[in-house]
């Protein structure tokens, strides 16, 4: 690489651009820069209103590198005068369309037309295994995946102060039904941008994700993306999906020996109700969880237990049990342990719906055992539908680790069970509960109580 080329910039991404990874080549030849293809733009095909859908979720990013590969011209100077050429390498497909940027822009086109979306982002509390890609484990969402086939970059330095660029991708598309093992929908569409004269800020990606979202748009004009959106999950591929009934519903109903509740205000009962609450470690990860029962039933999250038989259940004293995962339901995100009788009250469950505005306590683990049994309080702050499931919203402050405690009310009855939270991104009031009743349906629970 010819190294003067690094004294026509001053800073920002063109020195990255030009000057390190970018597979910049001074000594070969073009006839001239690389042609950027027109593209036309289509409406997209907004989702009806009200209308029920699948999610679906940008989860594989391909691309094929060719030798030599040059993908456009690096030019400088207010005449944009040839320096080099652009070389297309697993470095620089890295810097110049980054997945987590695509996966972003991807949810962010299908919000604007109307599609469902995630509620919750990668930056939302929810306690997966690090490095596990978002919304892992989601059966009823649509895996999208996106072959890069054609990339043409052109980039001109002007100065100091301003770069011009024209930028064209070629994708195909394939969206994926993890229930029916198959692909669904295919689709190749184009995206183009332009820059002219904008200031030296931002990285690369400024001048590729927009000719991505094009894409993406033309991709949504597509009457077959909507149409496999609006196809519903098969509910008997899936096992359980959204509004669909329990795996339990036709078994046989287990019985928990629970708790008889009272009146009697919860800070009176605190230490009780500490006792009863346990930290889960599963694979290496910790969260919460709480007996409902006093032959040893423990309710919890799937997603804290994850794929693992048996777990490690630590009580508030340090006394430690093994618990066997006896019953879980993804779809609700809730998991029956089974341990030794604990020697601890059970927690009485509310079977009432609890009231917007009433207060509400959560206990659990935050950030592991080292604060295990920690009381917050809050209020009922909402009764919400997301992805077709119903959830308490609360102001109750919880973290990681919090994940399968309890959500009680003012005299210490379970109503709900922490699932998630949007604290990270500084949504205050943002916190997610699964309603206990739904947890028992799912479960396939009878609550039998005895003074």
């Amino acid at each position: 690489m010819n190294q003067s080329l690094c004294f026509h910039v001053s800073s920002g991404w063109r020195v990255a651009l030009l000057c390190a990874g970018f597979g910049l080549v001074s000594g070969h030849a073009l006839a001239g820069p690389a042609t950027i293809k027109p593209v036309e733009e289509k409406t997209p095909l907004a989702f009806p209103a009200g209308e029920a859908g699948r999610i679906a979720v940008l989860r594989q990013v391909k691309t094929r590198y060719e030798s030599p590969g040059f993908i456009g011209e690096s030019q400088s100077g207010w005449l944009c005068g040839r320096r080099g050429d652009i070389a297309w390498t697993q470095a620089t497909s890295g810097t110049l369309l980054p997945v987590r940027a695509m996966a972003a822009r991807f949810r962010t086109e299908l919000e604007n037309a109307h599609y469902p979306v995630t509620v919750v982002s990668d930056s939302m509390f929810e306690e997966k295994k690090e490095g596990a890609p978002p919304d892992a484990g989601g059966k009823d969402k649509l895996q999208v995946g996106v072959f890069i086939k054609e990339i043409s970059l052109n980039l001109c330095a002007k100065g100091n102060n301003s770069w011009t660029g024209e930028t064209y991708l070629k994708l195909f598309w394939q969206v994926f039904a993890p229930e029916q093992k198959k692909v669904v929908f295919e689709a190749t569409t184009e995206g183009s941008f332009q820059v002219k004269d904008a200031p030296v800020t931002g990285l690369p990606s400024a001048i590729t994700i927009p000719a991505f979202a094009m894409a993406v748009r033309n991709m949504l004009a597509d009457p077959g993306f909507s149409k496999v959106v609006s196809t519903p999950a098969d509910p008997e591929l899936l096992g359980t999906a959204g509004a669909s009934k329990s795996a339990y519903s036709n078994a046989e109903k287990l019985e928990v020996d629970g708790a008889v509740g009272n009146e009697e205000p919860l800070p009176q009962k605190v230490t009780q109700l500490r006792s009863a609450v346990a930290t889960v470690v599963a694979d290496g990860g910790t969260g919460s969880g709480f007996f409902i029962g006093k032959s040893g039933l423990l309710l919890t999250n799937q997603h804290v237990v994850g794929k693992t038989k048996f777990v490690k259940v630590r009580l508030a004293t340090g006394r430690e049990l093994i618990g066997e995962v006896v019953r879980s339901d993804d779809t609700r995100d809730v998991a029956l342990v089974k341990t030794e009788p604990a020697g601890v009250p059970p927690i009485p469950v509310r079977l009432t719906d609890p009231a917007i505005g009433e207060d509400v306590f959560a206990l659990g683990s935050p950030l592991g055992e080292k604060f295990n049994t920690t009381l917050t309080k809050g209020i009922l702050g909402g009764i919400r539908e997301l992805n077709q499931q119903n959830y308490l919203q609360s102001d109750v402050a919880i973290l990681p680790g919090n994940s399968g405690g309890p959500l009680l009310d003012h005299s210490g009855q379970v109503i709900g069970i922490t699932v998630m939270g949007l604290g990270a991104r500084g949504l205050a009031g943002m916190n997610f509960f699964v309603p206990v009743t739904d947890a028992l349906e799912k479960l396939g629970l009878k609550l039998t109580t005895s003074k």
